[in-house]
């Protein structure tokens, strides 16, 4: 059983939890899990009833299938008559309506859900009440605009530091939990550190920030970390990875394109804190807005990251279809937490999105010029001057005009050889097209650096029609529809263009329900762990309830009114207050009803991502550069990672500091990515992702205990210790603190102690392993195994 418990949401009332039919029956005033359950008055349709059609009726009689043409996912099909004539619902009279009866029907050939468990009593009672009240579809909470809700009124008004912490202080006295006390100041420093740049603090960093007694200091600590460029690096990580961002294309060969334009341009948005309305709008529709710019047209390459097939002998057109239909699936994910997916063959199964809703979202991405081409067209080139811009620019003008114009000359039929098939005068108009492209194109390679695959509208003239795809057969056009957004949201508004740039305005205006919800939960999952809603690609009927209701709506209109998309601003005010700052040892006087932190009664605490891990092992050793921006590089992975029957491509590894720089700047191949990086379960960005899972599995230590990137590491970190001017202990002390932000306690540093003298007899007894490690230095040799258990402790690799 599953405990469910009421709450205020906005002027709604809100579940916690999955109902259940014992839970009904027991009405109030009981424990289980970690929520509280309490008796209702009305019944709820979005709280009390949608779960029971979802998990009971809708498989036969919702999206997908509408068995006697009866279904209940729409309010209007679910009350009109079915195929048996007679009305399934009828308002305010349960024992007139046919879904009642069948539901309690005794023969089982008539009861429903026919050939599975009879619904509990409690469900039907339910379903009765609800029928009695008026049979009401409420929409579903996270489709109605937010209000912003009261601050709390609390019992103990001294610990909030923001409004965040009332919120969440509230929940706390209801359930009667006291909050953990504030973090150590070192480890407290290390993990905002690392949750707003990806690094750790510097040992002087941390000798300043403790040292440092004054009030606000914590603050000013934050500002500086908000002002680092480290930070723009840290949440283009996370952006990247909503982005699909990959240097190759992929598919089966999965050839390399210029992709990293755009990474530097996601990282520069975010240190200039480039309001996130506008980060959209740039995005999605970048090339649409009036005088647009290079950087404006730059942004789009967002949506140019879906992937291209340079397979021979595939239809382009196919492949084309499907990079517009994952630019609907992933800016309804990215920014509505929707799964629009489901709605792509069928009307989805469990929310209010017609299958026509999928198509008229299709139809805002359908007039691009790109065309699943090899080259990628179009492209914008990317230039080291000024100069070199001016004289470049033209020269790409003039190389898609004559490459269109070649390409116009081939039957559409006989596409695959247009040598061969051509003959007389155009045959050899043909191949001067083709002398002249490649005299332009030597041209153009020394001034451009890049050729970014970037998002352009089609002319009027050559503007395709949408049509919904029978069965989301692409090959099986059927109706045809107009660009629009769902029914069961917002229409765009009076006037607005329907295009990119329409539903881009749309998507961040100020009638939208969803946007700024969904983005200040992906942020909070990004620094407390989990989202307030668990389900961070989902919002819809099937997500996960809110854990704090009022404290989402509440941020989510903050964000969007107050702070004007501000993001810094909205990651400091969730960094500075007494929820974030708390101790996040387990606590076991909650550990049992609460296992997964949603009550906020301790810190956040998970482990460092792929990225940050081999960051973090780079910056305590010493070895981390600074070098921002410019092409992939391609740090040390293990030979035949590349190995492949579709290309000869070949990891030839970077010279110099280019080895040692962040994660973020590692070369991205989605058929094959850095190996390191996939232990620790970076995903491969074919499509969008919205969450990382987070494995435990004992690869990751043979990766960090053998991988040659992390020995560098160990090695480095222990020709360091040795140059420093104490003893052993006091070596092994600071590296300590210098991976986890603390003193070692005296029975850890006595661990060390011995293993550091353990293996220093052993390799000084065993000249040949101290060879292989250091040359023959013993003491080097057991400095560096040393070194090694140090980046391996869990301490170092979670915050």
């Amino acid at each position: 059983m599953l405990g469910a418990r009421s709450l205020s949401f906005a002027g709604r009332s809100l579940r916690v939890g999955v109902l259940s039919a014992t839970a009904v029956a027991l009405g109030g005033g009981l424990w289980f899990g970690t929520d509280l359950l309490r008796p209702r008055q009305e019944v709820d349709f979005s709280r009390d009833i949608k779960p029971i059609l979802n998990q009971n009726c809708t498989t036969c009689h919702g999206g997908v299938k509408k068995a006697a043409e009866f279904s209940l996912l729409f309010p209007e099909e679910a009350l009109k008559p079915t195929k048996s004539g007679k009305p399934p619902i009828v308002p305010g009279d349960p024992d007139e309506s046919l879904l009642v009866k069948r539901v309690e029907a005794t023969d089982p050939s008539e009861r429903m859900p026919l050939d599975h468990p009879a619904l509990a009593p409690e469900q039907i009672d339910l379903l009765r009440k609800w029928i009695a009240e008026g049979a009401t579809f409420e929409p579903h909470w996270a489709f109605v605009a937010p209000d912003r809700p009261a601050l709390p009124a609390l019992e103990e008004a001294a610990w909030p530091k923001t409004p965040i912490d009332r919120f969440v202080l509230a929940r706390l006295e209801q359930e009667e939990v006291r909050p953990a006390s504030e973090e150590a100041r070192r480890k407290l420093l290390r993990r905002v550190s690392l949750d707003l740049t990806g690094l750790p603090p510097t040992e002087s960093e941390l000798a300043a920030f403790v040292a440092d007694k004054s009030p606000g200091a914590y603050e000013r600590h934050v500002d500086r970390l908000l002002a680092s460029p480290r930070f723009g690096e840290r949440w283009a990580l996370w952006w990247l990875d909503l982005a699909r961002y990959a240097d190759t294309k992929g598919y089966e060969k999965d050839m390399p394109h210029d992709a990293w334009p755009y990474r530097d341009w996601v990282v520069r948005a975010f240190n200039d804190n480039m309001p996130f309305d506008r980060f959209t709008i740039e995005q999605l529709a970048g090339d649409l807005l009036p005088d647009a710019t290079d950087d404006n047209r730059l942004a789009t390459a967002f949506h140019r990251m879906t992937m291209t097939n340079d397979e021979g002998g595939t239809d382009d057109e196919e492949f084309r279809i499907a990079a517009v239909l994952d630019r609907v699936n992933t800016t309804y994910e990215v920014w509505q937490g929707m799964t629009m997916g489901c709605a792509q063959c069928h009307n989805h199964p469990y929310d209010a999105i017609r299958q026509e809703d999928f198509y008229r979202s299709m139809a805002f991405f359908n007039n691009t010029a790109d065309d699943d081409r090899e080259d990628e067209l179009p492209t914008l080139g990317i230039y080291e001057t000024e100069s070199d811009r001016a004289t470049g620019r033209p020269l790409e003008h003039r190389i898609r005009e004559l490459t269109l114009q070649r390409e116009a000359m081939v039957e559409p039929e006989h596409p695959t050889d247009p040598p061969r098939m051509l003959t007389g005068a155009p045959k050899r108009e043909y191949d001067r097209l083709g002398t002249q492209l490649k005299r332009l194109e030597k041209q153009l390679e020394p001034l451009s650096k890049a050729a970014l695959p970037v998002m352009e509208e089609l002319p009027a003239s050559a503007r395709r029609e949408t049509h919904i795809f029978e069965r989301g057969n692409w090959t099986a056009p059927g109706a045809l529809v107009t660009p629009g957004v769902p029914v069961s949201l917002p229409a765009l508004p009076r006037g607005a263009p329907a295009n990119r740039l329409g539903l881009a305005r749309w998507l961040v205006g100020p009638d939208n329900p969803l946007t700024a919800r969904v983005i200040v939960n992906r942020l909070w999952d990004q620094i407390f762990d989990t989202g307030l809603v668990q389900t961070v690609a989902d919002l819809g009927s099937q997500s996960e309830t809110p854990s704090h209701p009022e404290l989402l709506d509440w941020l989510a209109v903050h964000f969007r009114d107050d702070l004007k998309w501000d993001v810094k601003r909205l990651l400091r005010l969730m960094v500075t207050s007494a929820t974030y700052r708390q101790d996040n040892r387990p606590r076991q006087d909650v550990a049992d009803r609460d296992p997964q932190n949603q009550l906020l009664a301790r810190g956040p605490r998970d482990r460092l991502s792929a990225e940050m891990v081999r960051d973090q092992a780079l910056a305590a050793s010493g070895l981390l550069s600074a070098k921002m921006f410019g092409p992939a590089v391609m740090p040390p992975q293990p030979e035949g990672v590349w190995r492949s029957p579709y290309n000869d491509l070949t990891w030839e590894t970077s010279p110099g500091e280019d080895q040692y720089r962040r994660g973020l700047y590692t070369f991205w191949k989605r058929s094959a990515p850095y190996p390191s990086f996939m232990a620790f379960d970076a995903p491969s960005r074919e499509y969008c992702v919205s969450q990382r899972e987070t494995t435990n599995t004992p690869l990751q230590a043979l990766v960090t205990l053998n991988d040659p990137v992390y020995l560098e590491c160990a090695i480095a970190l222990a020709e360091e210790m040795r140059s420093w001017d104490a003893d052993s202990s006091r070596h092994l002390a600071r590296a300590f603190k210098r991976l986890t932000a603390r003193e070692p306690k005296p029975d850890e540093l006595a661990l060390l102690v011995d293993y550091f003298n353990g293996a220093k007899a052993r390799y000084t007894a065993q000249p040949e392993q101290a060879d292989a490690l250091a040359n023959g230095d013993a003491e080097l040799a057991a400095y560096v195994a040393t070194a090694s258990v140090m980046l391996n402790l869990d301490e170092a690799l979670t915050k």
